[in-house]
């Protein structure tokens, strides 16, 4: 054995780059995509959330209305989003449109005495 390259291996490097570049590429992929999916969760759960806040503050103020006051059907505007109302019968049938998603609620009246 002397000092120099060894005349047994004839392999090249070439394999090898190319086989990092593809799992590194790869891996750039799955946590771009986790990513986009880590970001959309997170945005669709604060609209489901501030659907659910805006509906809770509107039959707050609805049924602390006299049963004369309250109108059929009506819109209300808040600072994050708009809301829209249609009683049926016994039940409001509420329309909730935050950012570029809308949510549908249908909703049990109490009669006040």
């Amino acid at each position: 054995m002397g000092n120099g390259r060894s005349k047994k291996y004839e392999g090249g490097v070439l394999l090898t780059a190319v086989f990092t570049v593809v799992v590194l590429s790869i891996l750039l992929l799955f946590l771009a995509e986790n990513y986009r999916i880590q970001a959309q969760f997170t945005r669709r759960t604060r609209q489901y959330y501030e659907a659910q806040i805006m509906k809770e503050l509107f039959l707050t103020d609805y049924q602390a209305l006299a049963e004369n006051k309250r109108s059929k059907t009506g819109e209300v505007f808040y600072n994050q989003g708009k809301l829209s109302y249609e009683k049926k019968n016994d039940h409001l049938v509420l329309t909730v449109y935050v950012d570029d998603q809308e949510r549908k609620f249908k909703e049990v009246i109490e009669e006040s005495k």
